[in-house]
């Protein structure tokens, strides 16, 4: 391996945190459990540069559209698939076509090399071929026996050295065993795990290539403490964004109440003071 290419698999790569640093989503809404990863997804894009990139569980899509945008801006050739019924389930919450509607429309920014499938985990199995997924990233129901079944049955399915992310690992409520099966795959894979927002455990596949994930301890708190900051920053402008979003809302609609008929017509009693509003 000569120094460019031990260079570009170095997880120390300067270029390629400060990018992360400086990424900023195109698209984020509610709800915002993955606003906090999303410089890692962008760094994660750039760093392993996957061919095929498969998301288990996409709802309003924040994470799934920041793993595009990261594919578009760097111009690599991935095929993106993002899985899910669009139906909600126990944990999150049940929803009607809206949200999939929205997704869909979104979407079109990217149907180049995204494609949405409406199916269950199982459904969509037969849709890869063995051995053909460089990075999934798993975050449907969280249960102990779903996520292990996820990982497990998606398993055949992925490249050797192939990245897998696993959502709110760090979260101890009574129906989510996601930091369960993490903590049972730890022993066994090359891992680091994100404690900030819910939790994101971060799997190397075994393969012939050495892992670019950092083995001592001393390096996994470097790189945590890095994303760790870079979540707080993006949390803070996706606040930003929703308190201007609202703001333009209230100018949108008083200035649809001063351009209405009834609000001219009582212009005149205001100005007399007969009665105000």
């Amino acid at each position: 391996m000569g120094p460019e290419e031990l260079n570009k698999n170095n997880w120390r790569n300067i270029d390629l945190l400060a990018h992360a640093a400086n990424f900023r989503p195109f698209r984020v809404v509610q709800p915002n459990a993955w606003v906090g990863h999303l410089p890692f997804a962008n760094w994660i894009v750039h760093q392993i540069k996957p061919r095929v990139f498969v998301e288990l569980g996409t709802h309003t899509g924040n994470s799934y559209f920041a793993f595009c945008q990261s594919i578009r801006e760097s111009k690599i050739s991935t095929k993106a698939f993002a899985v899910d019924t669009w139906q909600g389930d126990d944990q999150a919450g049940f929803y009607g076509d809206e949200v999939f509607r929205e997704v869909s429309e979104h979407n079109k920014l990217y149907s180049d090399f995204s494609t949405l499938i409406r199916k269950t985990f199982d459904q969509s199995l037969d849709s890869f071929a063995e051995k053909s997924i460089d990075l999934l990233h798993i975050d449907g129901l969280h249960t102990y026996e779903a996520v292990k079944h996820d990982f497990e049955s998606w398993l055949p399915k992925l490249k050797p050295n192939a990245i897998v992310l696993f959502h709110d690992t760090n979260v101890h409520l009574d129906s989510f065993g996601v930091h369960k099966l993490w903590s049972e795959l730890s022993r066994t894979y090359e891992t680091v795990e994100f404690l900030h927002p819910h939790g994101l455990g971060i799997l190397e596949i075994p393969g012939p290539s050495s892992s670019f994930l950092p083995k001592e301890d001393d390096q996994k708190v470097a790189l945590r403490t890095f994303f760790a900051g870079l979540s707080d920053a993006q949390h803070n402008h996706f606040e930003r964004d929703i308190l201007l979003k609202e703001r333009n809302a209230l100018l949108k609609e008083r200035d649809a109440m001063l351009r209405s008929l009834s609000w001219r017509l009582t212009a005149w009693l205001r100005r007399y003071k007969i009665f105000t509003y």
